[in-house]
């Protein structure tokens, strides 16, 4: 992993457009965005938990074995910080090249872990993608038709209400906590909207890779935004539908086909006021 490299983290509501922001970043020479690290769910927490048995039999040792004179100190957070950090630049850096100048990985629920990957890195950016809950909540759907779950899109059947239900409940959850964590944290948060990066990938890439603060040259931008298409990525021309592919669409505002009346009065009567804040029309 090349010297002196910076780190980001993308996160954002489940079925919101993380795995293309994804790939919009990791096709920009100077960036690597790895995906599904969850380092803290899988590596970090679960480090902490045996760095506790071992401290445990540490001290057990020292009073038995040592009289209270032991070799080794148990393990402080220093230590622990030091360890788990060294872990995740290791990963995240590992198909980085001499170009790279960044490296981030995609986990959607890095959401509700900003806390701790502050504390372990505090310059880093959080790139945080939101989209229409309504959306969201289609492509919820569709995503538990594709797991074996078809009665999930049958309005009107419960297990299709419990999905609008953990989907609005993902995206408050998401958006509510980034916004928490971008005011405490002037500077350190970019948004990137599905829909925009879908009528004008162009500019909204100019942005996001301008917040890095990489290079946004026009060729380069239109490169980026040609290989990162939903045509390119999946063979099919937006709208077109694959309900059996994870890129089943690739359109905004296909909660008009996907919802019945009752979930998406549910949703903005739930959602209203932070779809507004973020610009979605309630």
């Amino acid at each position: 992993m090349p010297s002196g490299v910076n780190v980001f983290f993308v996160c954002g509501a489940p079925k919101s457009g993380t795995t293309w922001l994804q790939s919009v970043l990791d096709a920009h020479p100077e960036v690597c965005c790895s995906g599904e690290g969850h380092f803290v769910q899988r590596f970090s927490l679960p480090a902490a938990q045996m760095i506790n048995t071992y401290n445990g039999q540490l001290g057990v040792e020292a009073e038995k074995v040592y009289e209270g004179r032991p070799s080794y100190q148990p393990v402080d957070q220093d230590e622990f910080d030091d360890m788990v950090r060294a872990f995740i630049l290791r990963r995240m850096g590992a198909r980085a090249s001499a170009e790279t100048r960044w490296i981030g990985d995609k986990t959607p629920a890095y959401v509700r872990q900003l806390g701790r990957l502050h504390h372990l890195f505090p310059q880093a950016r959080i790139l945080h993608m939101v989209r229409d809950p309504r959306d969201v909540a289609v492509s919820r759907l569709g995503f538990e038709a594709r797991a074996g779950r078809a009665r999930a899109l049958a309005p009107g059947e419960e297990d299709h209400r419990k999905v609008v239900e953990a989907a609005i409940g993902w995206w408050k959850d998401a958006i509510t906590r980034v916004d928490a964590f971008s005011k405490a944290h002037p500077g350190l948060v970019h948004e990137v909207n599905y829909r925009d990066l879908h009528a004008d990938p162009i500019a909204t890439s100019a942005g996001l890779f301008g917040f890095l603060g990489v290079s946004t040259e026009q060729v380069q931008l239109e490169r980026i935004a040609a290989a990162t298409s939903f045509e390119a990525m999946s063979g099919r021309r937006p709208g077109v539908e694959d309900a059996s592919s994870f890129l089943r669409k690739g359109v905004p505002g296909d909660w008009r086909n996907g919802l019945d009346a009752d979930s998406v009065e549910l949703i903005q009567a739930e959602c209203g006021d932070l779809m507004r804040e973020h610009r979605f029309a309630a």
